[in-house]
C-alpha cells in the first residue's frame, strides 16, 4: 500500500528495531533527520498473529518502545510526516517519509504536521489527543495526556489552545539516516478509527 494521506485520525504503529538498524548502536543517528524508506514494503512481523499490515501514512504515529530511556513519556514516538521523492543512487525515484521528533516530557509538533493539520481543515487535537492518549496507556505507569499537566484543566487547555511547535534551530550537518520499512519490527497497530470511535464514546 502506497503512503498516502492517512485518515482524520491517525494510526499508531508500534514498531523494534533489527540489531543491525538499532540506532543506539549509533549515536550519530539521533543528530540527523530520520527517514522512512522502502515504504511499499511490508515490515517484519514480531509474532505470527492473524492482525493484517495495512501500510503507513503521512499524520500517522510511530511508537519505537526500545528507546524509552526514562526521560519523557514521548521520546519513543515520531510523526510521520509529509512524503517526499528522492533519486536513489541507482537513479530510481523513491518515496521517503520523514519520521520527526515528537518532544520528549509532553508533545511537540513539527511544523510540517502543524501545517498538514491545517491543510486538512482539523485541529491537532482532534487528530491526536486520542493517539497520544493510547501511546501512554500502552507502556507504565499508564497516564493520560492530562495526567502529564497534573489534571490541571487550564493548563491542559492552554496546552492545545497553543501548541508548543518544534522549531530546528539549524539543519542537520549530516545526510539523513534512511530506515528501510521492510528492516523494521511490527508490533502492532492502533486504528485511527477505532481510536476516534473511542472519542466520540466518551463525548456521548
Amino acid at each position: 500500500m502506497s503512503a498516502n494521506a492517512s485518515p482524520m485520525m491517525p494510526n499508531v504503529h508500534f514498531f523494534d528495531f533489527t540489531e543491525e538498524s538499532n540506532p543506539t548502536n549509533h549515536p550519530d543517528h539521533f543528530h540527523v533527520l530520520w527517514q522512512l524508506s522502502d515504504v511499499d514494503q511490508h515490515p517484519k512481523r514480531k509474532s505470527d498473529d492473524s492482525e493484517k499490515w495495512r501500510g503507513i501514512f503521512e499524520g500517522d504515529l510511530v511508537v519505537f518502545s526500545s528507546l524509552l530511556s526514562g526521560a519523557g513519556e514521548f521520546e519513543a514516538v515520531r510523526f510521520v510526516g509529509p512524503k517526499t521523492t528522492q533519486l536513489s543512487p541507482d537513479g530510481n525515484e523513491d518515496d521517503v517519509l520523514p519520521l520527526l521528533t515528537a518532544g520528549i516530557e509532553y508533545p511537540e509538533f513539527p511544523t510540517l504536521i502543524v501545517s498538514m493539520a491545517e491543510e486538512r481543515g482539523v485541529s491537532l487535537r482532534e487528530m491526536y489527543e486520542e493517539p497520544f492518549n493510547a501511546i501512554l496507556q500502552s507502556q507504565p505507569p499508564k497516564m493520560s495526556l492530562f495526567d502529564i499537566f497534573s489534571s490541571d484543566a487550564d493548563a491542559y487547555k492552554e496546552f492545545w489552545d497553543d501548541v508548543p511547535v518544534a522549531r530546528r534551530r539549524r539543519p542537520p550537518s549530516d545526510s539523513p539516516w534512511q530506515l528501510s520499512l521492510g528492516e523494521c519490527i511490527w508490533i502492532r497497530t492502533l486504528d485511527g478509527k477505532s481510536l476516534a470511535g473511542e472519542q466520540m464514546g466518551e463525548e456521548l
